[in-house]
């Protein structure tokens, strides 16, 4: 194997790694909580998290999708033709579709937070029911995540 290959797979599985971590650490162990101490808390909060939390998370999912994308064009006896025709192909193509999936989820998580901060603080039914959308977005965007991941892995095998 050849070291460009290599540099590519590691700058592909360490950004996935990083976003999806990040995701199931959001959905499932940080926003619960933090929606658990009340909007004010929670605003101050997310609001100071994702000034660095947003760059890493996406800029991690962008180079994830970047190299993936060159990785099927460099991994020797692969290429795009190969995407839903061949076992290999069908395990990349899901990954690259759940990846995708996954990024919208998370996108649809961020601009609910964010129509929750603009929104008056005396509208409790508007802040749950946004609260409730955002985490439902949250967990979905994890995982679809780990579904790339999972359909990428098995492509290894297949």
């Amino acid at each position: 194997m050849d070291a460009e290959l290599v540099i590519m797979r590691i700058l592909h599985i360490g950004p996935g790694v990083v976003w999806v971590g990040s995701a199931f650490f959001a959905a499932f162990i940080l926003n619960p909580r933090l929606r658990a101490l009340g909007p004010d808390l929670e605003t101050q909060v997310t609001a100071s998290i994702n000034k660095v939390w947003g760059p890493v998370v996406h800029g991690s999912a962008a180079i994830t999708i970047i190299v993936g994308f060159l990785l099927i064009s460099s991994t020797p006896g692969r290429e795009f033709g190969d995407l839903f025709s061949s076992d290999w192909g069908w395990a990349i193509g899901i990954g690259m579709i759940a990846a995708f999936v996954a990024l919208l989820f998370g996108g649809l998580a961020g601009f609910s937070q964010s129509k929750a901060r603009r929104l008056d603080a005396s509208d409790t039914a508007g802040l749950a029911s946004l609260a409730m959308q955002t985490g439902v977005f949250e967990k979905l965007h994890a995982a679809m995540a780990l579904g790339s991941v999972a359909a990428m892995a098995a492509a290894r095998w297949v």
